[in-house]
């Protein structure tokens, strides 16, 4: 419910999920209660705690006035936090002043304004003139067994010339487990 209210996108909504909240849950709506702010500057600090109240989730600063928030949640995307809400709530504030206009219903409708074409069917396209560039077959993924190992060799890699493969199963030179002839 509160994901709800935090993320509502008209006041109506909002306030739809807040009351029942307050209504259902008192415990969730608690963290909200613990705020120590100026209301002159429109500075906060929040304390999310459990609904029990037992263990502290973190202390956010808030400020209304240069719309900053510790959880960078309205740097980022320029839409109110939970934090923010919270604060607004507190103070009897309008929280969609703080929503950006890109998020309003008016910007959102002009993308749809513009004119999107179709896709050209791959035969209706018109000849390429440009340079032909052909991939290194060495740099492909092999598509089937395991893949091509890119380590550095050096001299500890190489094998010992002095030794001879000798059969896993009877222990004899000359052939591997794999040729036996047993």
């Amino acid at each position: 419910m509160l994901v709800n209210a935090a993320y509502a996108k008209i006041e109506v909504e909002f306030d739809y999920w807040f009351d029942i909240m307050r209504t259902e849950n008192l415990a969730m709506c608690d963290w909200t209660n613990r705020l120590e702010y100026d209301k002159h500057q429109f500075e906060y600090t929040v304390v999310e705690t459990t609904p029990a109240g037992n263990f502290l989730l973190g202390m956010y600063r808030v400020s209304l006035r240069d719309r900053t928030y510790d959880c960078e949640y309205f740097q980022a995307l320029y839409y109110p936090c939970c934090h923010a809400i919270a604060c607004c709530a507190q103070s009897w504030l309008d929280w969609a002043t703080y929503v950006h206009e890109v998020y309003t219903m008016s910007k959102v409708f002009s993308v749809y304004r513009m004119r999107f074409l179709p896709h050209i069917l791959e035969g209706l396209w018109p000849l390429y003139a440009g340079p032909t560039i052909v991939p290194d077959p060495n740099m492909r993924r092999a598509r089937e067994r395991r893949p091509r190992s890119t380590r550095f060799r050096n001299t500890m890699d190489e094998a010992d010339t002095s030794w001879s493969k000798r059969c896993g199963l009877y222990r004899q030179t000359g052939h591997t487990r794999r040729t036996c002839p047993q």
